[in-house]
């Protein structure tokens, strides 16, 4: 190999020691740069030459050419930067979650003297007292505004549950907007990356700036990712393809007429779902989490409203004359309305069932075996044993989406719970009903004996349920935020002597009584709406607030405790990208020196062929 050669692969090798050096500085300039992945020169070696020498004259010998920088590539770790985002977007999920609940546990105040707890407490001390001392003027006046403070408390927190998803949808309009604007600035990369892969080139910084707009994404939404050639890449969200290379389909805010927080996203004309990442979090909560608890607003409030109506409107006021109600709730003209409740009309008025007795004491001519077939579930009574009290359990314990109980004077009431969406009639948005079924038979055989004994309106030995529209034993509520149809009655708010308090059957060892007014200091009535709330009630409204309480705590802490972990799991994974991908000045300072010293070894090779070279030419003059 003659010493032209030699000098060409010592120029080579400081040419490529200097691109070296060159990566270094960069790596050094990027080191605090977000998103940028360390470069490493792939430097190989240049293909050898063949020749023959004077020492092995005949026998060619293989010889190198030098080195030089093949590639310039970044390290990366695709299986970490995949963990990376799937991690994020649970953590967006959970950090909005979290976030959220912080809000709605506030929201309920359910611990200090501001919150629902407090003024349901304040109303049932009011209901104690007023059981005290009927006569009372302020007792009268302190039931009555206790009620509408909490009423207005339940309409207040039910109203900032509304506008909260009323913020999500805006805020899910929001986030479109910026899913939209990271999607193009992946396709515009997508072409640059493209064009620039087409020539050979690597473009590493082109894709440190796709890499950090897809960690941006997932905290906004779960995808899934597919390379494609040209180092190009498509991407899948909620099951539907939004980008593919240099194209990408834009998402759609869709809003709903007449629903505005049942707003949703579309591409391509297909419903977008997401389950992680904030995306995820926003549908969750205005979808699913927030109505969870105006359901429990509504049955809260609608329970309340009916039952303690039912003892007013049964008992006797000051003046003995029938109660009014307390509460009143307002069907809003050309808005659908659910059935909530129906009654039977036996007893009717100054008649009383004693719940205690057999209910073939109570009714003559009954047979000795009735089934009721309540919504697919069968109750079975004995008329020699059972109750009116044991039916009502019976029917609870049958857990079909009614729940039953008995009035003061023993008229059987059925209420449709939160399961069958507080309508008994299970109206459709269509408008079309798939009404519950409680039909009768007696020892076998179709009929409808305590249905007409008890007063209930029956068709085909059934309980005709369209016959409680516009009937006082049935009660008709709003289909949407019945909560907030509430008011209190205002008859008792302008003169609460109005409020019926007496309430004290007669039955003188029979199991049918008598009832009527007995006087002013007469408290049966209003004990009776102090017992709504006793602790051995499973169905109390203590319960209620105990279940609440509970609920908001669980999730609480499971939503923090989750974002708790998954925060913990992007710390780690983060780390560990860090260490595969982040510039160590440490590390690049060691590298120099490896390449500075190799890039002046070769420039003494230089200078040691420049003599040999002036020798060789010596000696030839």
């Amino acid at each position: 190999m003659d010493l032209f050669a030699t000098l060409n692969t010592a120029m080579l090798g400081m040419y490529t020691q200097q691109t070296a050096i060159s990566v270094v500085a960069n790596n050094v300039s990027n080191a605090n740069t977000p998103g940028y992945s360390r470069e490493s020169p792939v430097i190989v070696q240049t293909p050898p030459m063949v020749l023959g020498t004077l020492t092995q004259a005949g026998m060619p010998m293989i010889f190198g050419t030098g080195a030089e920088v093949k590639d310039i590539q970044r390290i990366r770790d695709p299986f970490l930067d995949t963990q990376y985002r799937q991690s994020n977007s649970s953590l967006g999920f959970w950090n909005e979650v979290n976030t959220q609940f912080q809000y709605i546990e506030q929201l309920f105040n359910t611990t200090n003297s501001n919150g629902l707890n407090a003024y349901y407490n304040n109303f049932w001390s009011a209901a104690q007292q007023l059981a005290t001392n009927p006569t009372n003027v302020a007792n009268q006046e302190g039931f009555v505004q206790s009620a509408k403070a909490l009423i207005d408390n339940v309409k207040s927190v039910y109203s900032s549950l509304e506008q909260m998803k009323t913020n999500y949808t805006s805020q899910i309009q929001t986030q479109v907007g910026n899913i939209n604007s990271i999607l193009k600035q992946i396709a515009d990369l997508n072409v640059k990356i493209r064009e620039s892969s087409v020539i050979g080139n690597t473009p590493n910084q082109l894709l440190d700036q796709r890499d950090l707009l897809l960690d941006q994404l997932s905290n906004l939404t779960d995808f899934t990712i597919t390379n494609m050639s040209g180092n190009q890449i498509s991407i899948n969200i909620g099951g539907t393809n939004v980008l593919s290379g240099q194209t990408y389909v834009p998402l759609n805010f869709q809003n709903v007429a007449g629903e505005p927080n049942a707003a949703f996203v579309t591409a391509n004309n297909q419903a977008v779902t997401f389950s992680q990442g904030e995306m995820g979090a926003l549908f969750n909560l205005r979808d699913k989490l927030i109505p969870q608890y105006e359901t429990q607003l509504n049955s809260f409030a609608l329970n309340l409203v009916d039952k303690v109506n039912t003892i007013l409107t049964q008992s006797y006021d000051q003046n003995g004359n029938l109660g009014q109600p307390l509460f009143t709730i307002q069907n809003a003209a050309g808005q659908p309305t659910s059935l909530y409740r129906i009654m039977s009309s036996n007893p009717p008025s100054g008649v009383v069932y004693d719940p205690s007795a057999p209910i073939g004491n109570i009714f003559s001519g009954l047979p000795s075996s009735i089934t009721l077939n309540v919504n697919g579930a069968f109750v079975n009574i004995n008329t020699s044993v059972d109750t009116l009290s044991s039916i009502v359990s019976k029917i609870n314990n049958a857990n079909v989406g009614i729940e039953a109980s008995l009035s003061p004077r023993g008229n059987l009431v059925l209420r449709a719970t939160s399961a069958i969406n507080f309508d008994l009639m299970r109206t459709n948005p269509n408008g079309m009903t798939n009404p519950v079924s409680i039909s009768e038979s007696d020892n076998g055989v179709p009929g409808n004996a305590l249905l007409d004994k008890l007063g209930f309106q029956t068709n085909n030995y059934s309980i005709d349920l369209s016959s409680y529209s516009n009937n006082p034993n049935g009660l008709e509520v709003p289909v949407k935020d019945a909560a907030m149809s509430i008011s209190v009655n205002p008859i008792l708010i302008s003169n609460p002597s109005y409020v019926a308090t007496d309430f004290s059957p007669v039955f003188n060892g029979n199991p049918i009584g008598t009832v009527g007014p007995t006087g002013p200091q007469g408290n049966g009535g209003i004990e009776q709406i102090v017992s709504l709330d006793s602790d051995s009630n499973p169905q109390s409204f203590s319960a209620y607030f105990s279940n609440l309480v509970s609920q908001l705590g669980i999730q609480g802490q499971n939503a923090t405790a989750m974002y708790n972990n998954a925060n913990s799991l992007v710390n780690q994974i983060s780390q560990d990208r860090k260490q595969v991908s982040s510039v160590s000045i440490n590390d690049e300072l060691a590298q120099m020196i490896l390449y500075q010293n190799a890039y002046t070894a070769s420039a003494q090779v230089i200078s040691t062929v420049n003599s040999m070279l002036q020798t060789l030419v010596s000696m030839v003059g």
